[in-house]
């Protein structure tokens, strides 16, 4: 399947199709007006991928970047386009952006729980950093914080 994916700094154009993709994909989605100040905030790179056949966004990603660093906030893909490569195009094209933009090193957490992104994220090339006992659902699921260095 072929991908259209696309990277913009302050930019709510995406803003309700990402508000209904973050209520799709977590159990704790941020609501539309922290998005809103995400989206918005000049430091934030929203990038989104969508399938060359439809309209509609079928992830999201929205990442913090302080050169030479970058803080990955969220990552997102529709249910139904799960498992089939979506995120691995996103987070490859994001990398691919965040060479351009000098970033050498690159931050994320995730919950210990959610497998699907442990695997997608190993198999980039992050490696585990630390461990957040009690850090999601409210204390019950702890979270894997990985990094990723960026070779020029």
């Amino acid at each position: 399947m072929n991908y259209v994916v696309s990277h913009s700094f302050n930019s709510l154009e995406n803003l309700t199709e990402i508000t209904l993709l973050e209520q799709q994909s977590f159990t704790s989605p941020w609501n539309r007006e922290s998005l809103e100040l995400e989206l918005s905030n000049p430091l934030n790179l929203i990038t989104v991928i969508r399938s060359s056949s439809e309209v509609e966004i079928i992830g999201y990603s929205l990442t913090r970047i302080l050169p030479p660093e970058a803080e990955l906030l969220r990552v997102a893909v529709r249910p139904q386009a799960r498992g089939v490569g979506v995120g691995s195009v996103l987070l490859s094209e994001l990398l691919q952006k965040l060479l351009t933009l000098k970033i050498t090193q690159v931050y994320l957490e995730v919950s210990e729980k959610n497998r699907p992104a442990l695997s997608l994220y190993q198999k980039i090339g992050f490696t585990t950093t630390g461990h957040r006992p009690g850090y999601y659902d409210n204390g019950s699921t702890g979270a894997i914080s990985f990094s990723l260095t960026i070779n020029f």
